[in-house]
């Protein structure tokens, strides 16, 4: 066994099974930078990875005889071959499987259950719980052909009788239609160029709701009441035979008539030919995955819950600030409690609450008191500042609006004073904050602040103001003076600008529709050369902004009517935007690692560049928004892989976010449920607020020693384990150019091998996070090999702490008075042969080791193969002659010379590592192989040494 003092590596990853879900899907890592080369013939026929295919078309066309069933398939874009369920049958043949199943269709992006749900258990009852592919995979199944480029559509199957036995088809043909989406229930519709219905075809139509006046030949996907709110591949009115049976092809609730049928979707890309690029002999680079935080939530044990006062709406929910300071994030809104778990004990503490930022256990020693709600804070260094629409904290005075609090008591802080009024006695309110540099930016609905110590005169500020980080005093003079309320407050981080969004007109006299950016240098104006922003709808009184953000050179905005859209800061033209719907109007946004999320009351479907609100034209793509979107803060892609698992109590949705250290987002508004809890066979309960915590986005070490450990059967490759935080890692093989197999193991026998190959290996984490690989190690063309020495051969051998001499490793030195014994030999891991002494600690170094091969003819053979199983390091001598050395120094070795490294499994100690050696080394008659065997340290557990020669033939 491997040394008691060794660090043990981390366990292997889960079954073969598991990668299956983890290497479809995720992004080519290290891309080679290389010129392509063509996959070489014959064609492959799918039955192994090795032997993938790229469709189950190819392998129908290459292997005509090939039947219904799993095959490998693979192409640049899938990266890793993967297996997938395959219809060789029908209409020539060449389907592959992407989903399949009854009520209760997702449509969401990521996919639903598992791959090996999907090629496994493709019909049968077994299949009615609805299964599909990541839109991932199935776009790495394109391989770039476009969706509306497909020759034979989207297929579906749907169970045309209970029994299943009699069987509709169906062709969708797409227009415009790129990239693949799931949402087939998206309203507006993903429209079709054409549907075919049992061989006859119909011009036009939409994956919602296609009909042809008949019920038979209906099709309708969204989600309805007397379905029990279930999705899936609805008939029409009129159709019997359906009902709740586990066993019926044909479901429906009640007795509507329009039953959901057991219904598959294939589609038939006809690729034959790929090409993969070249991998350089140094190997790939890492790459990782991008780093989206989880769409599962983390269990919570307190919230917020309760309202106060009466009313409906933006103004009456639970959550409107979420704000980190060290270990605490601090919540605040309209709620009347903090209540411990769905059921347990509720205290009053309205408006404000704080809570540990890792635990989520309430802080009861914050207990400041306000008479209003909270819209925002904002974490200043040794204190907080909240602002809203209260008249009093704690009852001091000078705190209408805003004030600075300790964070741990909640407590106002002394010398520090900002105090709004409004005209006409309207209640004054503080909406947003931000800060850059000594300045605290406000914005909200008021006239007049005054601050500092002691309080200075009002200042006419009308709807935005600033004032000093220090005190709280504000500044004469910068004074934007707003018509109408402002919303959301970004002060660049590049200190020029200030961004301003909400209800206003105009700043001054000068027309701002709802959106400014203003100078921080005083007097406060427009920042010049900037274009006008375009609403996503024509009417004036709808296009109110909710939320802006700067990140980079972008400017993110959004709010009324649905629109989140990025501008170039530069010059503020539009680079891209989308839309939502139904519902949408974007509430708050947040940046964390390069990926902007924004919030919304937006439970259903996002358009990708879409512009306008009431008919979304000139989308790219539709879909799934589930109340956060996530889209690439740069370039304004959607990221549909973000789908989280949340829900709103009222469909008003999350109208806070912040992110904390730990790399958690946070998000808050009206949200009463999170993910599903597999511990405790529920949702997990929200009170208010949630958070979703960061994925795996760090890629793996890369394994190393990648060898030729023996031929027989195949090339036998081993390597030398990577490490992950996560604790699991797989591997994938190239064999030139492309992975030919997945293993979580740290060998791989490649049976399938011809002429010469280079093989590399890198490591892949359960996240689908990519290591370096390996350099390339190529392997010559195989030839006939004879074996001159087996494992079980006798060696004579000396371990006792004594140096033998510098002859020792001469044919004509006497080795007689040592021990003798067949291999393997060594002690510690109980599958020696010959037991050498292990002795008490600290032990020998150095074991020696002599045997005799004889040879009638060395010109018959070209190379010797010597493969060496070495615990920890050995040089190799042959007739005296030193021809390979492991895991050892350069230069002089001396019975005292540790090993570089030990090996931390027993697997690296039982590898053979492979030396070839020429046979000209050799000569005719008794050869002598002397091996000296070197430990780590003298606290080693075990010393194993065994080995084999063999030769191959001489040209």
């Amino acid at each position: 066994m491997p040394s008691s003092r060794r660090t043990a590596t981390a366990p292997p990853l889960v079954a073969l099974a598991a990668l299956a879900l983890l290497f479809g899907g995720a992004a080519v890592a290290g891309a080679p930078q290389a010129a392509a080369r063509t996959a070489p013939a014959p064609a492959p026929d799918g039955t192994g990875s090795d032997r993938a295919a790229p469709s189950c078309w190819a392998i129908k066309q290459a292997h005509p005889g090939s039947a219904d069933g799993v095959y490998w398939l693979q192409t640049p874009k899938l990266v890793a071959p993967q297996q997938f369920y395959c219809d060789m049958t029908t209409d020539g043949g060449g389907w592959v499987l992407i989903g399949r199943g009854r009520e209760g269709w997702t449509f969401h992006y990521p996919g639903q259950r598992t791959p090996g749900n999907v090629r496994n258990t493709p019909s049968g009852t077994a299949a009615f719980a609805p299964a599909a592919l990541g839109g991932d995979t199935v776009n790495a199944l394109l391989n770039g052909t476009r969706v509306d480029a497909l020759p034979d559509g989207v297929r579906l199957r749907r169970a045309a009788d209970a029994s299943g036995t009699a069987w509709q088809e169906m062709r969708w043909k797409f227009k415009d239609r790129g990239d693949w989406s799931w949402t087939f229930d998206a309203n507006p519709p993903h429209p079709l160029a054409s549907v075919v219905v049992d061989g006859r075809t119909y011009s036009g139509g939409n994956t919602r709701d296609w009909n042809d006046n008949s019920g038979s030949r209906r099709v309708f996907t969204y989600e309805w009441k007397n379905h029990g709110w279930q999705k899936g591949f609805s008939y029409g009115a009129g159709q019997s035979g359906a009902s709740t049976s586990s066993t019926s092809h044909l479901w429906q609730d009640g007795s509507e008539g329009s039953p959901i049928p057991f219904t598959q979707v294939f589609i038939r890309p006809k690729i034959t030919n790929v090409s993969y690029d070249a991998v350089p002999d140094p190997g790939t680079r890492a790459s990782t995955v991008v780093p989206l935080v989880s769409n599962q939530t983390t269990p919570l044990p307190w919230g917020v819950t309760g309202v106060m006062g009466t009313g409906t709406g933006e103004e009456f929910l639970e959550v409107q600030a979420l704000e980190v300071l060290g270990d605490t994030i601090y919540v605040g809104g309209r709620f009347k409690y903090v209540q411990q778990g769905a059921t347990g004990v509720k205290k009053d503490q309205p408006y404000l609450a704080a809570f540990d930022v890792r635990s989520g256990e309430w802080r009861s020693s914050f207990l400041p008191r306000l008479d209003g709600q909270v819209w925002d804070i904002q974490a200043l260094g040794d204190k907080i500042v909240v602002a809203g629409e209260f008249t009093s904290v704690n009852g001091e005075a000078g705190t209408v609006g805003m004030a600075a609090l300790d964070p741990a008591t909640g407590r106002v802080v002394p010398g520090w004073r900002t105090t709004f009024t409004r005209a006409s006695n309207l209640t004054v309110k503080v909406k947003a904050l931000d800060v850059q540099g000594g300045w605290l930016y406000a914005g909200g609905a008021f006239n007049h602040v005054s601050g500092g110590n002691p309080l200075s005169s009002k200042v006419w500020a009308v709807m935005a103001a600033r004032v000093r980080v220090s005190d709280g005093r504000p500044d004469e003079t910068w004074t934007p003076r707003f018509d109408l309320p402002v919303v959301d407050v970004d002060a660049s981080e590049k200190g020029d600008r200030v961004y301003f969004g909400g209800y206003f007109e105009k700043v001054g006299d000068k027309p701002a529709n709802s959106f400014a950016v203003i100078t921080t240098s005083a007097p406060a104006t427009l920042v010049p050369g900037l274009a006008d922003w375009k609403p996503s709808t024509p009417t004036a009184d709808r296009d109110y902004r909710q939320s802006v953000l700067e990140y980079g050179d972008g400017v993110w905005m959004g709010g009324s009517q649905h629109d989140f859209q990025l501008y170039d800061r530069d010059d503020l033209t539009r680079v891209t935007g989308h839309i939502m719907k139904k519902g949408g109007d974007i509430q708050a946004s947040v940046v964390k690692d390069g990926i902007v999320y924004g919030s919304c009351h937006c439970p259903e479907f996002v358009y990708n560049g879409a512009a306008s609100y009431e008919n979304p034209t000139g989308w790219s793509n539709a879909h799934q928004i589930v109340w956060i979107g996530a889209w690439d803060a740069r370039t304004g892609e959607y990221l549909p892989n973000f789908a989280p698992s949340i829900r709103s109590r009222l469909g008003d949705g999350p109208w806070a976010m912040t992110t904390d250290t730990n790399g958690c987002l946070w998000f808050g508004g009206d949200m009463n449920r999170g993910s599903w809890n597999s511990a405790t066979g529920s949702y997990q309960w929200l009170g208010g607020f949630g958070r979703l915590c960061s994925g795996d986005a760090t890629a793996p070490s890369a394994p190393s020693g990648l060898r030729l450990a023996g031929t027989t059967g195949g090339n036998k490759l081993a390597w030398s384990a990577a490490s992950d935080d996560s604790g699991q890692v797989g591997y994938e093989v190239f064999r030139n150019d492309r992975v030919i197999a997945t293993t979580t193991g740290t060998s791989y026998t490649d049976t399938t091998a011809s002429g010469a190959v280079k093989y590399w290996v890198r490591a892949v984490d359960d996240a689908g996070n990519r290591s370096a690989s390996t350099a390339a190690l190529p392997v010559a063309a195989s030839a006939s090999t004879v074996t001159l020495l087996s494992k079980g051969a006798t060696w004579k051998w000396r371990y006792d702490g004594t140096d033998p001499g510098a002859s020792w490793t001469s044919p004509s030195f006497d080795d007689s008075s040592w021990s003798a014994g067949p291999g393997e030999l060594g002690y510690g891991d109980g599958d020696e042969a010959t037991l050498l002494p292990a002795g008490a600690t600290p032990r020998h170094v150095t074991a020696y080791f002599r045997t005799t091969l004889k040879v009638a003819d060395p010109a018959a053979h070209k190379d010797l193969l010597i493969d060496l199983v070495r615990d920890d390091g050995a040089v190799v001598y042959v007739n005296g002659a030193e021809v390979g050395r492991v895991n050892l120094p350069g230069g002089a070795i001396t019975p005292g010379t540790t090993a570089l490294t030990g090996y931390s499994t027993n697997a690296e100690e039982r590898t053979p590592v492979r030396l070839t050696v020429p046979a000209s080394v050799l000569v005719a008659g008794a050869n002598t192989i002397a091996v000296e065997m070197h430990q780590y340290d003298r606290w080693s557990a075990d010393l194993s040494f065994a080995m084999t020669v063999a030769a191959t033939a001489a040209n």
